[in-house]
């Protein structure tokens, strides 16, 4: 395929069929009404005039006779007994014999002018001159090679105008020629062509040409309402999803910003939780220092920051101290800060000690292995029994001993 090619676009073939396909939607009643023409009467000539088959939109046959050339009585009884006839297209329908069909190709370029082009050429294609026949052309395509692919129909204007003579006898005046040769072998081209001479086509009223308009463009903003309607709701439903998309971002923001303050607040908390957790206690440290220190020994200054003490004081054996010190859970790294000095006035020490303090590890105490036995239980309630009884006896002896004492007291008293 040539990527180069004009693609030809036939709109009112293409309207044609659409409003068809359209019109099949519309209710029977309200086509009837808004139509000029209900149903088609056809006529084909035949030896001695013409038959006449009534058919209605549906192609359904309603009636049939045949008239002679001056039968017009026939025909007006024939409308006497189907008055929609009077509504009908009238048709004229050629017999094989009375025209003739042939494929033509012609340049690309002939397509503006296909009508006079092929006027001009038509001696070439028949026996007949421009002049001695009526003809129509139907556009069928394009070749490969980019030609036209066009039906050339040639009725000879005697054999046409004598049955349009005929038929003008019988009061009858056609819509439109057709040719039955081009029907049986081209059926999709029905509607598609017109032999009538156009000085025999009749023109439809104002009104008729109105209604045909409104209802051809009422159906064309139907059909784009059909397809734009969808997409518009689309659009909005897009549209108001941003719209919830934005304020739910917005509301998210406001969201990680309040975790994240959360996240730091709860991040200083548990700081000075662990801080906490990990500092030794100060008074239990002070209390520590208060056992392990001696009565004479005093501290004039305590410092204590970051896990690390100092202490300063007066001892009588300041050197001892470091060991009593490292003797504790509690202390470790003692050393002394500076040299030991003699008070001259108290003869003790000075001394200043700095040291680490931390909490002790405590131990997890051993639980007590329970008695189970029943008769070990009742051994020591018995033993618990005896022993209650001699510490009885014990007391009624110790009673008797006092009264003694007392009758002693009395008797050196007395003595005295």
């Amino acid at each position: 395929m040539n990527l180069d090619t004009t693609i030809a676009i036939d709109l009112k073939g293409f309207f044609r069929w659409w409003g068809k396909e359209l019109a099949f939607l519309v209710p029977k009643s309200v086509r009837q009404r808004f139509r000029d023409h209900y149903g088609r009467l056809i006529f084909t000539p035949v030896t001695e005039g013409f038959e006449a088959a009534f058919l209605d939109d549906d192609g359904n046959l309603i009636a049939k006779q045949n008239l002679d050339a001056a039968g017009s009585h026939n025909f007006q009884s024939l409308k006497t007994q189907h008055p929609g006839i009077e509504k009908a297209e009238i048709l004229l329908r050629l017999a094989k014999h009375q025209a003739l069909y042939k494929l033509i190709y012609l340049p690309g370029a002939a397509q503006e002018n296909l009508q006079q082009v092929v006027g001009f050429e038509l001696d070439r294609y028949t026996p007949f001159k421009a002049d001695q026949v009526y003809y129509t052309t139907v556009l069928q395509g394009k070749t490969e090679q980019g030609q036209l692919k066009v039906l050339l129909i040639v009725v000879p204007k005697p054999i046409l105008d004598l049955q349009l003579s005929a038929l003008e006898k019988l009061g009858v005046p056609p819509h439109k020629i057709d040719y039955e040769a081009v029907l049986a072998d081209f059926p999709e081209l029905d509607d598609s062509y017109n032999l009538l001479p156009e000085r025999y086509q009749q023109r439809s009223s104002a009104l008729s040409q109105y209604l045909t308009w409104l209802v051809g463009s009422l159906a064309l903003t139907l059909a784009l309402a059909a397809m734009i309607w969808p997409v518009w709701q689309e659009g909005q439903a897009v549209d108001t999803l941003k719209a919830r998309i934005q304020q739910l971002e917005k509301q998210t923001r406001v969201v990680d910003n309040q975790q994240g303050e959360i996240d730091a607040l709860r991040a200083e908390t548990q700081k000075l939780i662990d801080n906490k957790v990990q500092a030794p206690s100060l008074l239990a440290a002070l209390n520590e220092l208060s056992l392990v220190l001696k009565e004479d020994t005093w501290l004039t200054h305590l410092q204590f920051n970051d896990k690390r003490m100092q202490i300063q004081g007066q001892s009588p054996a300041a050197s001892a101290l470091i060991g009593l010190l490292e003797s504790s859970e509690y202390f470790s790294n003692v050393s002394f800060v500076s040299p030991l000095t003699q008070d001259k006035t108290t003869g003790r020490e000075r001394f200043q000690i700095s040291m680490d303090v931390s909490t002790p590890i405590e131990k997890p105490e051993a639980e007590e292995p329970e008695d189970t036995d029943t008769e070990e239980t009742e051994d020591s309630e018995d033993a618990a029994d005896t022993a209650d009884a001699d510490t009885e006896a014990g007391s009624e002896d110790t009673s008797g001993d006092e009264a003694d004492s007392d009758e002693a007291s009395k008797k050196a008293v007395k003595h005295e």
